[in-house]
């Protein structure tokens, strides 16, 4: 038996007697160390797959009693097997040559951006091949490498004669150069939008950064820049979606989509992309999915569409997370109150919540989740409805009594696991918040539904990256640990990316862990995570990658293998 949020599962015994298996297994790996994530058998050597399903996980003699002919035998060599890896929070876009007429300049740290200098550099380089009147686009700098969010005039320097946007890491903030400022027609009579701000100098005039909904200033300027073709765009989301299996992403979610990006996702399915979405649909196009979700014309195996991602409050990482106590560093400032009132969220929250359908609310701060909290009670309460699962996305700065109250109504949570990736950003809350941040530990020991998550690109989906940043809670920037208290154990962190994740997509029963009739989602990894210094398990390679009882994904030392 097994207690998930007051929800008892009842598992049936893993391994099933070869004698009851009619045919031989179309996959069948021995000599594994296997951890299931199934509490009825939570370890084994041996897996086999037919037909895309398990079939059987027990000892090698077993599984080796369903090789036929045309079997494909994978000896693990004693490696570690776990069940794929479910990132139920992402934002995947297609993936071109920066350098190339659609690309974005990736301004991370894994794309080289680690300072003032490599930033600018970079942004030099795009200008060099990109043509007049053109503009250049980067997301993902990280103001505590590149010495503050750069301005306006600091652009410049780089690219006088292009507009230039750039996308902060946290994705809630940007920065603009003069000649984008001249071409959106910003201004110091330029009100501040709401939901947004145009930070300004000390004359009133904008400075270039810009707050979360004030970006949409600058989207004609966006629309200049080329478009590739339909063709194009689905190969460049099949390069994304082969990175994600190269980090034993099974199955993802997206947490926003349009029409459009549905068909395009569609498309790479039919087209034989083995990967499995949950599709959150983003809250403008709640009609269209009630429209939809019934037609057979979108009845694509392994897209789901259940969810509708709302967007109430702000950025932990880019700083504008509505709080109920101000920033350590500035007694003043509280973060930026949200767009909707409490009555339009209710409103909204009971639409998708009266249509049956999951609601997937991005809430950072805690004065923002207080009001998601009051709308979720105020749906029920006008129409019970059970098992509903809604579920803030992030839930970053919390206290005990919201997680209290989220215990209470059910609800379930999607917290970040990046401080290995972005932990100094925490010291603008106060170590008098730390041990509450991002609740991972405390959500496991109050029995309260999470997932994990990268948010990427917000952090990457680098799973092992994730899993350590769970166990550590170390960020690589100073050394310095946030909240040791809601440290995990590597076993406790692989729940939630597979058991965990499942539940909060209501999969809990088709995946999510290695047991007969699930899903053949399977990763080989080159070492235990538990059994690794646990700075060191962001080094661990995922070797193999299988989807669907399909092989998706192989290592071989350099050469990285795909099926599709």
């Amino acid at each position: 038996m097994f207690r998930l949020s007051g929800v008892i599962l009842s598992l049936v015994l893993v391994a099933w007697p070869v004698a009851a298996i009619a045919q031989p297994a179309d996959l069948v790996i021995v000599n594994a160390s296997v951890r299931t994530m199934d509490p009825a058998r939570p370890a084994a050597s041996a897996v086999a797959v037919d037909d895309g399903r398990i079939i059987y996980v027990g000892d090698d003699a077993g599984a080796r009693a369903l090789i036929g002919p045309g079997s494909r035998l994978i000896d693990a060599g004693k490696k570690t097997v776990t069940p794929g890896f479910i990132d139920i929070h992402m934002h995947p876009r297609p993936v071109f040559d920066e350098m190339g007429p659609f690309g974005l300049l990736d301004l991370t740290p894994e794309g080289g951006v680690t300072s003032r200098e490599t930033l600018l550099a970079k942004i030099a380089a795009k200008a060099a091949v990109t043509p007049p009147g053109l503009p250049i686009l980067g997301r993902g700098y990280n103001d505590n490498l590149v010495g503050g969010h750069p301005d306006a005039r600091t652009l410049d320097v780089a690219s006088p004669d292009h507009a230039v946007i750039l996308v902060h890491s946290s994705g809630h903030r940007s920065v603009v150069n003069s000649r984008a400022l001249a071409e959106a027609g910003v201004t110091r009579e330029t009100p501040d939008p709401e939901g947004g701000q145009f930070e300004r100098n000390a004359m009133g005039d904008p400075t270039g950064i810009v707050l979360e909904r004030a970006a949409g200033a600058f989207s004609k300027v966006r629309e200049k820049a080329p478009q590739a073709s339909p063709a194009d765009i689905r190969e460049a989301y099949m390069r994304e979606f082969r990175g994600f299996a190269a980090y034993g992403i099974t199955s993802i979610g997206d947490a926003g989509l349009s029409p459009e990006k549905l068909e395009i996702y569609r498309d790479i399915i039919n087209a034989g992309m083995p990967v499995q979405i949950y599709a959150m649909m983003r809250a403008d196009h709640v009609g269209w999915l009630l429209e939809h979700r019934e037609d057979p014309s979108w009845s694509v195996p392994g897209l789901t569409m259940r969810a509708v991602k709302l967007v109430h409050g702000n950025s932990l990482s880019g700083r504008t997370a509505w709080l109920y106590e101000p920033y350590a560093n500035d007694p003043s400032y509280y973060g930026l109150p949200p767009r909707m009132s409490q009555e339009q969220l209710n409103t909204v929250v009971k639409q998708v919540h009266d249509a049956g359908l999951q609601a997937a609310i991005h809430s950072n701060g805690d004065r923002e989740i207080d009001m998601v909290l009051a709308a979720f009670a105020a749906a029920q309460d006008a129409n019970p409805r059970q098992d509903a699962r809604h579920r803030i996305e992030h839930a970053s700065v919390v206290n005990q009594q919201i997680l209290d109250r989220i215990k209470r109504d059910s609800i379930a949570i999607a917290p970040h696991s990046y401080e290995l990736n972005h932990g100094e950003k925490f010291e603008e809350f106060g170590s008098h918040r730390w041990e509450l941040m991002h609740p991972n530990k405390r959500a496991l020991e109050m029995g309260i539904p999470a997932g994990g998550n990268s948010d990427h690109p917000v952090s990457p989906p680098h799973v092992m990256q994730r899993i350590e940043s769970l166990v550590t809670r170390q960020a690589r920037s100073n050394g310095k640990v946030y909240g040791p208290g809601q440290r995990i154990s590597p076993d406790e962190a692989i729940y939630l990316w597979t058991m965990g994740s499942a539940f909060l997509q209501f999969e809990e029963d088709e995946k999510g862990s290695i047991t007969p009739g699930k899903r053949a989602d399977i990763v080989i990894l080159s070492a235990d995570p538990g059994s690794v210094p646990a700075d060191e398990i962001e080094t661990i390679d995922v070797m193999t990658t299988i989807i669907g009882g399909k092989l998706a994904f192989e290592r071989a030392g350099d050469d990285l293998r795909f099926s599709w």
